[in-house]
């Protein structure tokens, strides 16, 4: 009796709390699906009328629509590579002994604190600038004519942008899980003659599959609402090349003033984000059952 009075009054307790995340998550997508129905400008106030489902077909057959879904893939594909392989290089060089350790590790990691439009501005205007850039005064350096990053390879460039930010938050969840590998196995491997290569990809990475897929997991569901990096130094062009699904979304809602149109592409962007989701949580379930 008593066990279930602390567990009613365990409800009571955190209800509030409960009521307020869920009124936080259902009113704004109620609201986002109620819009997506409506002709609803914002230059045109007043003039609301419902329109069925015409805004979400005018969404899935723009051309830029397409565009920004293999947009999306790319980015999420590139900086999930560049950092998964980095972030085990890292993490395995990081697990050395070495003087200073701790200060190289902060260092390291210290990236992923940085907030995403500061980190997008210095890459613009320290490394990628054609003119006074970093990299424009390497390859006057070496003789080659600079190279405008953010015009000519848009997508590339907010792929190394986006991978230099999430690269230390890889490096140390796989730097946690070289800690937890068992040093007598990889010594007794030694011992029986296994090079580096063998023990690396016959004890190592089997070990940090776990470790990868959750770093796959959350990156994945953060990588598909990349949208600051975007704004702040392509502005989604030249063109369409470096639109992803969000910018998309951006543009529709509050450049081209489309409410409508553009909350019917926010309520696809979840769609898609949640079958993302569900893949990746069954495959990371299988993985750790194994």
């Amino acid at each position: 009796m008593a066990t279930q009075h602390s567990r009613a009054a365990a409800r009571v307790m955190i209800s509030p709390a409960v009521i307020l995340l869920l009124g936080w998550m259902l009113i704004p997508l109620g609201m986002t699906l109620y819009f997506s129905f409506l002709r609803y400008n914002l230059l045109m106030p007043g003039t609301e009328s419902f329109t069925g489902w015409d805004n979400y077909y005018y969404f899935l057959t723009d051309p830029a629509f397409s565009s920004a879904i293999v947009n999306t893939l790319i980015l999420v594909g590139g900086v999930l590579a560049i950092t998964t392989i980095g972030g085990v290089l890292f993490a395995l060089l990081l697990d050395q002994p070495m003087f200073g350790q701790g200060i190289v590790r902060i260092l390291v990691i210290s990236p992923f604190f940085v907030m995403p439009t500061v980190s997008a501005l210095v890459w613009k205007n320290m490394f990628m600038n054609p003119v006074s850039g970093l990299l424009a005064s390497l390859w006057r350096f070496f003789g080659a004519q600079p190279v405008d990053w953010l015009s000519e390879y848009p997508l590339f460039s907010i792929v190394v942008i986006v991978a230099w930010q999430w690269l230390p938050f890889a490096t140390l969840i796989l730097l946690t899980a070289f800690q937890s590998l068992d040093q007598d196995q990889l010594e007794a491997a030694e011992m029986d003659g296994a090079g580096a290569l063998s023990r690396f990809f016959h004890i190592m990475l089997p070990h940090l599959a776990r470790a990868i897929t959750v770093v796959v997991l959350i990156q994945t569901i953060f990588l598909l609402s990349i949208f600051a990096e975007i704004l702040v130094t392509t502005n989604g062009g030249p063109g369409t090349a470096s639109t992803n699904l969000t910018y998309l979304v951006y543009a529709e809602s509050l450049l081209r003033f489309d409410v409508g149109t553009g909350s019917a592409g926010g309520i696809v962007a979840v769609i898609l984000a949640n079958i993302v989701a569900i893949f990746l949580m069954r495959m990371i379930g299988k993985n750790l059952d194994a």
